[in-house]
């Protein structure tokens, strides 16, 4: 499925008035505007990551040379094309696990607390559907990810599981992994 089709460019109104757009990560033009979002995370931000954002070489692999059959990086961006907030969906080969995606976002500090994450994740489930997809996985880690736990509730995501003591701060202190599913029925109907 084209993303063109996905309706991009799509605007969003932030709860703060903030216009935004969403759309596919474009490369070439978007490589300085990423590498300017990563840096504006906090250092704690990037600690839970589960990619090293500091390592450009990385980055570039993984977000700048993606593979659009597997991995597809949405954006949301703001007037100045700065990226507020990235979004991935990830897709498994076809196999056991070829109808399962796996979701992440990350919204950038002065984005935060304006339904932008939630906005990203509806957008990444309707990409989903249009892909074929059953399932979504998302993580989080709990006490650091606890809005975003509450937000992805409240999108039909449930606990699968939980992994006790899986992520540690800087301090030494345990946080548990929460992974939560959503399973996507086929036929929504329209109304």
């Amino acid at each position: 499925m084209p993303l063109s089709k996905h309706g991009y460019p799509r605007p969003l109104i932030l709860k703060n008035g903030q216009e935004a757009w969403l759309r596919p990560l474009e490369p070439e033009q978007d490589e300085k505007f990423l590498f300017e979002f990563l840096e504006g995370l906090s250092e704690d931000d990037r600690w839970y990551l589960d990619f090293d954002a500091s390592d450009r070489a990385a980055v570039r692999r993984d977000f700048l040379q993606f593979n659009p059959e597997r991995y597809l990086p949405i954006l949301a961006s703001g007037e100045g094309g700065q990226v507020l907030a990235l979004a991935t969906l990830q897709r498994y080969q076809p196999g056991a696990r070829g109808h399962i995606g796996r979701v992440r976002v990350v919204v950038a500090p002065g984005a935060r607390s304006q339904r932008l994450g939630t906005y990203l994740l509806l957008d990444l489930i309707q990409l989903a559907v249009d892909l074929g997809l059953r399932v979504l996985v998302a993580q989080f880690v709990r006490g650091i990810d606890d809005q975003a736990i509450r937000a992805a509730r409240r999108l039909d995501f449930f606990e699968q599981a939980v992994v006790p003591d899986y992520a540690k701060d800087k301090r030494g202190n345990s946080y548990d992994l929460v992974i939560m599913v959503k399973r996507i029925h086929r036929g929504y109907d329209d109304f």
